[in-house]
């Protein structure tokens, strides 16, 4: 089933907010009733309001007016100049602004379902089905954020709004506002110009290239919907969820983060789908290059609901070295089918008058490998022929000499024309070494030969005498 709804993916065009001076605070009870108090932060107190002429009901964040060139000023009209910017389901909507002289104030869209900390708190659990939709719509807003060029830096469960309570929903779904972009900021686009150094956010929430200083990007949001998603899906362990990663200070939460993984050691991830886990793993990559984009958690599997799909990589750079991985096999598949019909791959043989060592290196043979001329003699007191050398009893040697010279000529001969052992697809190597001891053992072994020869000789023409 397909978990993606059809307007997630829809936004209307970008309009201008309204931008309303009053000459006093009153001015704008005239133009809204003031209703109950629906939260307060460290900027201001949001309120119910309803607005008198149409009787539709609005939210209005009420802050004091920053002083002119401070941080919180700058913050506070840098909201307002992004908000002016975005139209989406899964975004707050900012339908005008009012400045006094001590206050400024935002009218928003109300939601009255409180934000998702406080929906955990209420609902102790949520599904995974409840949880996939809330991650989908989360993903949709960032996505939609950042082809604006806009990162938000902090998104949390207290800055993502519900719409409506549950049961006033028509189909019962989690319907999220992402909301407070004091902290956003927008680039230039994704180049290295454009990289981002300014350390903020919350910590728990915070991606490990943000804490380090070292510079980052959009992929900052993406590792806080995964703080997000794992937080929704251990909510039965505490009240408002446990983040993946708990330390106390800044430097002590990156070296954790650095050195260890996401684990899903605790009974509660038995009930959640390995689909999940494994998406989760892909969103809290320490490494942002190996951390997939909003985009591509929009097209995950797990989000879409097609189980036929497989996954695919979590980022370029996964894709990249599995394409290598497959070009490599292929040429490696390619070179083996080529070998087998070129010829066998049996290895070659060894020369007879070398040895190989344990270290692959070729040894001489003893020198004395020729055994010495002796003669026996029969019971009829003739004295039997020399016995053949272990060179003579070869079939190619077999051949009668009478000369010591003419035996040396076959041998060399017969040497020279010995066929070569290498296969035609595998040759190996030159050794010098090698071949300088196999002469030195060939010589030795000729000169043997001639001694036998000529000892033969000499007995035959001692028995003749005789």
């Amino acid at each position: 089933m397909n978990m993606v709804s059809p307007w997630t993916s829809r936004d209307t065009l970008e309009r201008n907010v309204p931008l309303i001076r009053l000459e006093d605070d009153a001015d704008l009870r005239e133009i809204y009733e003031f209703g109950k108090k629906l939260g307060q932060g460290s900027f201001g107190v949001v309120y119910e309001a309803t607005h008198i002429e149409t009787q539709t009901k609005w939210a209005i964040k009420e802050v004091c007016r920053p002083v002119a060139g401070s941080s919180t000023a700058k913050m506070l009209w840098h909201e307002i100049n992004i908000l002016k910017q975005v139209n989406h389901l899964h975004i707050i909507h900012l339908q005008e602004v009012y400045h006094t002289a001590k206050m400024t104030y935002f009218v928003t869209e109300l939601c009255v379902g409180g934000d998702l900390k406080q929906l955990l708190q209420r609902k102790k659990f949520l599904t995974e089905d409840e949880t996939r939709h809330i991650i989908c719509s989360l993903a949709d807003a960032v996505v939609y954020l950042h082809r604006r060029d806009i990162v938000h830096r902090d998104l949390k469960l207290e800055n993502i709004l519900v719409k409506n309570y549950l049961d006033e929903d028509d189909d019962g779904r989690i319907n999220i506002k992402v909301t407070d972009f004091g902290l956003a900021v927008k680039t230039g686009g994704v180049g290295i110009e454009n990289i981002i150094r300014e350390a903020c956010g919350t910590l728990v929430y915070m991606a490990p290239e943000v804490m380090s200083g070292r510079g980052y990007s959009q992929w900052c949001d993406v590792w806080s919907i995964g703080v997000v998603m794992y937080m929704l899906a251990v909510c039965p362990r505490r009240l408002c969820g446990e983040p993946p990663f708990v330390c106390k200070t800044k430097s002590k939460l990156l070296k954790e983060i650095m050195n260890k993984e996401a684990t899903f050691t605790q009974p509660i991830w038995a009930t959640v789908s390995d689909a999940a886990k494994n998406l989760l793993t892909c969103l809290l990559k320490a490494d942002p290059a190996y951390r997939m984009s909003a985009n591509q958690l929009l097209e995950n599997p797990w989000i879409t609901g097609d189980t036929n799909v497989a996954a695919m990589p979590s980022n370029v750079l996964e894709m990249m070295r599995n394409h290598l991985e497959q070009k490599e096999r292929a040429q490696t598949l390619g070179d083996l089918s080529l070998s087998s019909s070129e010829g066998t791959l049996d290895s070659p043989l060894l020369p007879v008058d070398s040895t190989v060592t344990d270290s692959g290196s070729h040894t001489e043979t003893d020198s004395c490998s020729c055994p010495p001329s002796t003669s026996t003699q029969s019971p009829d007191g003739v004295k039997a022929p020399p016995q053949p050398s272990t060179k003579q009893r070869r079939p190619r040697d077999k051949k009668d000499v009478s000369t010591g010279q003419k035996a040396a000529s076959e041998l060399r001969k017969a040497d020279d024309q010995r066929p070569s052992t290498s296969s035609t697809n595998r040759t190996a190597p030159p050794n010098s070494k090698t071949n300088a001891h196999s002469k030195q053992a060939k010589l030795k072994n000729i000169n043997c030969e001639k001694k036998t020869q000529l000892s033969g000789q000499s007995e035959h023409s001692s028995e003749k005498l005789n």
